[in-house]
């Protein structure tokens, strides 16, 4: 593979681009000890140890440090390494390797995110914040369609009970002004208006206890 530029990524890297146009990001010590200069025609030997060696050592060791601080999807995981500079094969393995030790995981991330959201947002706005996070939709329904029934706990007229709760909603003592509030807020955050009469209308404070 012959190196066609060499130029400056970061204070500490620089990027490498070969004549077949594919780019790889090293730090500029590496080219003194991997012996690499502009217009040379790299040995197979050299490409191996970069490709199949170092940067996917160094993309795996960037997926756990990440991975320390929060949870990651595959999609969001992808993207740091492509801003980061990795070739796609090199991210494609550092990928397999998180799955193989359950350091990834779409569906897991997908029950937590439902979880820790399902209060505040409707099952349809979380589904739309879970796809721009890279994961399939089918991935999502199929997870939720599992483990939430609409009508039980973490479903979203359960969460529009539990939220009318929270804000102390009386059907038969709130005025139509209050109720119209109760309403638009509500369907702002997604969930569907038949849910919510239905919910407001047969509101109990024993079933959301």
């Amino acid at each position: 593979m012959k190196v066609i530029k060499i130029e400056e990524f970061s204070k500490t890297k620089i990027k490498i681009i070969f004549e077949s146009m594919e780019e790889i990001i090293l730090y500029k010590a590496d080219l003194r000890r991997y012996h690499i200069e502009e217009g040379q025609d790299l040995q197979i030997e050299q490409v191996n140890v970069l490709m199949r060696e170092l940067l996917p050592r160094r993309a795996k060791m960037r997926c756990m440090k990440l991975l320390q601080s929060k949870d990651y999807t595959e999609g969001e995981i992808r993207a740091k390494l492509v801003n980061d500079g990795y070739p796609q094969s090199v991210i494609d393995e550092a990928v397999q390797y998180l799955y193989g030790y359950k350091y990834l995981d779409d569906e897991r991330y997908v029950k937590l995110y439902y979880q820790s959201r399902s209060m505040r947002k409707s099952k349809k706005q979380i589904i739309i914040d879970l796809q721009q996070k890279g994961i399939s939709k089918d991935t999502i329904i199929g997870v939720l369609e599992q483990d939430f029934d609409i009508d039980t706990e973490g479903g979203d007229k359960y969460c529009i009970c539990k939220w009318l709760f929270k804000k102390k909603y009386d059907d038969d003592n709130f005025t139509y002004e209050e109720k119209e509030k109760v309403k638009a807020s509500l369907y702002r955050k997604g969930f569907q208006i038949n849910d919510i009469n239905q919910c407001m209308h047969n509101f109990s404070w024993k079933k959301c206890k």
